[in-house]
Order: structure tokens, then sequence, then C-alpha cells
């Protein structure tokens, strides 16, 4: 399934963020949260927080994004899914090669020469001929990171021209609006709904253990078996890293399910 824009953020404030943009020969984005990873895996900050995303997180499963447009999007699945077995960018993620805060030319480099022909082609066709990589903090959340990929119909050369001392108030403009997507749709694009490590069902499972209900009452209500439900809690638990139901709907609350 094509990921889909996110409704949560009003196109005034898109509107908004991409004529900013313009100033730096940018016109298009995307924007949402990707699990904080380092080269050998997780970054593990603080055992409390761990998650076991390496085994459990795609992105070719990404739902909806923040971003410009829909066809943006396409795009992005198109790459992901004939272009990179993950998505590059996130390979970088831990900021050894990009830093955090700085917004860094992406280029074609790192396609091989075979492929590199319908790569260009697929660029073309959505009239892409620069793309810039920005990662950002997320403010209290050590174990994601905020990914804003920037889109230009400009040459590279034209784009780093026009950004060429200004690359501080870019940052700025950027660090900005991710804190506005965070704030306005952190439920829908965190990495746990978004990429589909927990399924709706088990969402919904959450909430109702989180309202006081049983296995039983809650496998009544979505009309699925008791041990049905225990199977989507026993999943979460180890996902989330949860040491018994109380503590996973702490963690659920923690990680913007509930």
């Amino acid at each position: 399934m094509a990921s889909e824009l996110s409704t949560l953020v009003s196109q005034r404030i898109i509107d908004d963020f991409t004529s900013q943009l313009n100033q730096w020969g940018l016109d298009r984005f995307y924007y949402t949260l990707l699990p904080s990873l380092t080269p050998k895996g997780l970054r593990l900050n603080d055992c409390d927080q761990a998650l076991d995303w390496k085994r459990v997180f795609s992105l070719k499963r990404m739902r909806s994004a923040v971003a410009s447009d829909s066809d943006i999007l396409k795009y992005r699945d198109e790459f992901i899914r004939r272009y990179a077995v993950r998505d590059f960018s996130l390979a970088r993620a831990d900021g050894s090669s990009l830093k955090l805060g700085v917004p860094v030319l992406w280029s074609d480099e790192w396609v091989s020469s075979r492929r590199i022909a319908g790569f260009k082609q697929l660029k073309q066709r959505h009239s892409i001929q620069t793309r810039m990589v920005f990662f950002t903090a997320v403010d209290t959340r050590p174990d994601i990171i905020g990914l804003c990929m920037l889109f230009s119909s400009l040459p590279e050369e034209d784009v780093l021209a026009r950004i060429n001392n200004q690359t501080q108030g870019l940052s700025e403009l950027l660090t900005e609006y991710s804190a506005i997507f965070n704030a306005l749709t952190f439920r829908s694009i965190n990495p746990l709904i978004n990429f589909g490590v927990l399924s709706p069902t088990c969402a919904k499972i959450l909430a109702l253990v989180a309202d006081g209900y049983s296995s039983e009452e809650i496998g009544r209500q979505l009309h699925i078996t008791e041990r049905g439900v225990n199977y989507h809690l026993d999943r979460a638990r180890q996902i989330m890293v949860a040491r018994n139901r109380t503590n996973l709907v702490s963690k659920a609350y923690q990680h913007g399910v509930l």
C-alpha cells in the first residue's frame, strides 16, 4: 500500500513551509519519524527506552508522512521498493556521517552503475534534480529521530549556490517546522504505528487494556479469541521490552501509541 499524506497538518502550514523553502531553491519535501539507529543497529541510550526495532522495522511499510504533495510520496515508495533495501539516509542516521541539524546534499553516488539509468528516469518522472536530507533530534525521545527529505527541480549547483552561507537559516527553519510536525502528528507518524511495527488491532487492544478490560472482555469486543488477544499483548511486550501489562501500558503512552 502506498504511503499517504498526513491529514493532521493543515494545508496552510504546509504551504507556508514550502514557500519559505523556495528561497533556497527547494520546492518539495516529506517528513517522518524513524528509530534512532547506529551502524551496529540500535542506539540504546536507556534500557527502559529500548525497543526491538531491528527485528521488526521496515521502511517499505511507511503508511503516512507530512509532505508537500502526494507525488513526492509516490517517488519515495518507488525508490524504496526498487533502489534501496533500506533508505540509504537511514544507514547514516546516527550522525557519524551526517550531523544532526545540518541539511546535507544526498548524491546519487551510491547507486550502482547498472541501475543509475533507471534511477535517473525515476527522478525525471517526478521532476527531481536535487535531493537533500535533514535529521533532527526529537525532544525527550532519544530513541526517535526526525527525517526531512528535501527536493528541488533545480540542478544541485544552483541549490548549493542559493544556500551558500545561509545554511544556519535553513537549519533553523527545518528545526522549527520539524517540531511543529512532531507536535501535530506524533501519534500517527511515530515509527511504532506508522511503519506497522504494532498492528492496528494491537493498538486497539492496548487502548482497551489501558481502560482496564481483561483479555476475555477485549476478545468479546473485538470478536477475537482470548488467546489472540494475549498473542498481540505478548508481541507488544517483546517489542517495547515491557515487564508486565502495567509496564506495557506505561510504555505505550511513552511511545505515543496511546
